[in-house]
């Protein structure tokens, strides 16, 4: 990152008179001093690169000038928006807000969508809205990479029949949606398009877009929050995306509608599902994790995907069992596929997380991410420091670099393989099982792991009357390790009804597959299981591979 603050600022001053220096210098700060460790996929820089030009931008006109010279001229680019449009964000509402027989007094839905277009641009691009501003159009990036959008306030746009998404990523790789506020109406007018069509999505990521990372968003009062892929056929290999810390509230659905793929979303806040949530469908995978649910309909579900629903690992979140449901306001309705209605994980998440995060409780998300999410914040962050009492399960995961197979397990180098194996050190697999290096787990554990050597016991879903749990073995000496058994014993009678990727014998040891059996030095291999007691014993697994 070559930008520094007092460029940033220089350029800033020569362009506009911004009311809040200080903000300004909190928001550079923001954009070049720690975007590249997003807490997720992306770990772009923006425009916060080698040559980069900063400019100041007070109208979509002017914005569209500055990208389109950024292209042009081969150079990364860093954006302050400072207009304001909250005239027309309010007519906006005002038109597409229902009356008591459900017609809207102006619907704007056939209008032309305003945006702006990041197209074929790979050098960097940061939008960044300085506090105080507001937009009433959208961004889309187009085949594109390296793009950070921050501290954007958008709402309520026309043109919802010409696909005006507030933020919309078609095939954009390295991307971070940050620090936003995207809003609208959460109401459908009468006479709209397909019944469908009062307002567009908060953010749309489709086609061959990947490592994109959404985070510390303020998201409220949307019909359509996003999709992840566009329909059925729009998987694109699998997006990867990390939705974290965002605040969800009086949304209808999409939060994301998943097709394909991976998603991961820690932190979050939903406040007030009205139709339907996460809604993970086309054989996706979604790792659910300390996040807070409440006041929600159908939160967790598969819908309007009869043969192909994706599977979904429930972790640490507030919700632990149905015996919750009522606590939080938790309710169910009928249409979908596969719901969550008893709250347990359908498959664990397939693949090694290649970022570090550290998850505070979500106790604390409800408590304070209200502070940290959304704009005007300055790109301040939720860390266990800010929690007080409710922090004391937070986790720091740090994991191995993942990777795309189809096979039983993935060794970890960049692959997408459908093999038995696939060696690689980014492997993306659709088993529970991921050989990885010495700090690989697919995400952090819902207790703290007993370890014994090489040898360490997690809980990794826990609803009460039974849980999900993880044996892993690292070999940390210097010679491969090929082939192992280890044990463990319940003192409190716990069964095990399920397991996978060992073969398990006796009450209780587990011995290699033949595909597993290999360890290198450095790497973990994890087999699972699901046990049934009230209580998630931690045992001590023992083994001369743990030693």
């Amino acid at each position: 990152m070559n930008t520094t603050t007092n460029s940033c600022l220089a350029s800033k001053r020569a362009s506009f008179a911004i009311n809040s220096m200080a903000a300004v210098i909190a928001l550079c700060a923001a954009s070049t001093a720690f975007a590249a460790s997003t807490g997720g996929f992306s770990t772009t820089d923006g425009g916060s690169a080698s040559g980069s030009q900063a400019f100041t931008a007070s109208s979509l006109d002017q914005l569209k000038t500055i990208v389109a010279n950024a292209k042009s001229g081969g150079y990364p680019v860093v954006i302050t928006y400072t207009g304001n449009e909250d005239s027309l964000i309010n007519t906006m509402i005002k038109n597409h807000t229902v009356d008591s027989s459900g017609n809207c007094p102006n619907p704007r839905w056939s209008d032309a969508y305003r945006y702006v277009e990041i197209k074929e641009m790979t050098k960097g691009v940061t939008i960044l809205g300085a506090n105080g501003s507001s937009a009433n159009f959208g961004i889309v990036v187009n085949k594109s990479s390296n793009v950070i959008v921050r501290n954007m306030k958008i709402g309520a746009l026309a043109g919802a029949s010409n696909d005006a998404d507030m933020i919309r990523v078609d095939s954009g790789t390295n991307v971070l949606l940050d620090h936003n506020e995207l809003f609208a109406v959460n109401n459908e007018c009468k006479g709209s398009p397909d019944g469908d069509l009062t307002f567009e999505s908060a953010i749309d990521i489709k086609k061959d877009s990947h490592n994109v990372t959404v985070s510390y968003n303020y998201i409220h009062d949307s019909k359509k929050v996003g999709l992840d892929g566009s329909s059925s056929t729009d998987i694109a290999g699998g997006r990867e995306i990390t939705f974290h810390h965002n605040i969800y509230r009086n949304v209808s659905a999409r939060l994301p509608l998943q097709r394909g793929g991976w998603t991961h979303m820690y932190n979050n806040l939903y406040d007030g599902i009205t139709d339907s949530g996460i809604n993970v469908r086309q054989a996706g995978y979604a790792l659910i994790e300390s996040n807070w649910f409440q006041n929600a309909k159908n939160p967790v579900t598969c819908r309007y995907d009869s043969s192909n629903c994706g599977k979904w690992d429930l972790r640490n979140n507030n919700v632990r069992n149905p015996g919750d449901f009522a606590t939080y306001n938790i309710t169910w309705s009928s249409g979908g596929t596969i719901d969550a209605t008893n709250w347990t994980t359908t498959a664990p998440f397939p693949i090694s997380i290649p970022y570090s995060y550290a998850p505070v409780t979500p106790q604390c998300v409800k408590d304070k991410l209200a502070s940290y999410a959304g704009v005007g914040k300055n790109g301040a962050t939720l860390t266990a420091s800010a929690c007080g009492n409710t922090s004391s399960s937070s986790v720091t995961s740090s994991v191995a670099p993942s990777s795309k197979s189809s096979s039983s397990v993935a060794v970890t180098s960049s692959s997408k393989s459908s093999s038995s194996v696939a060696l690689t050190s980014s492997s993306k697999s659709s088993s529970s099982a991921v050989i990885s290096s010495s700090k690989a787990s697919s995400s952090a554990a819902s207790s703290t792991p007993t370890t014994s050597g090489n040898c360490s016991y997690v809980i990794v879903n826990n609803w009460g009357s039974g849980f999900v749990g993880a044996i892993r073995i690292t070999n940390k000496g210097t010679s491969a390790i090929n082939g192992w058994n280890v044990s463990w014993k319940y003192s409190n009678g716990t069964t095990l009804s399920g397991t996978w990727n060992a073969n398990i014998s006796g009450t209780y040891s587990a011995s290699n597959l033949s595909w597993n059996a290999l360890i290198q030095p450095g790497q973990t291999v994890e087999f699972g299981f699901q046990g049934n007691h009230t209580t998630a014993e931690i045992p001590v697994v023992t083994g001369s591979v743990c030693k």
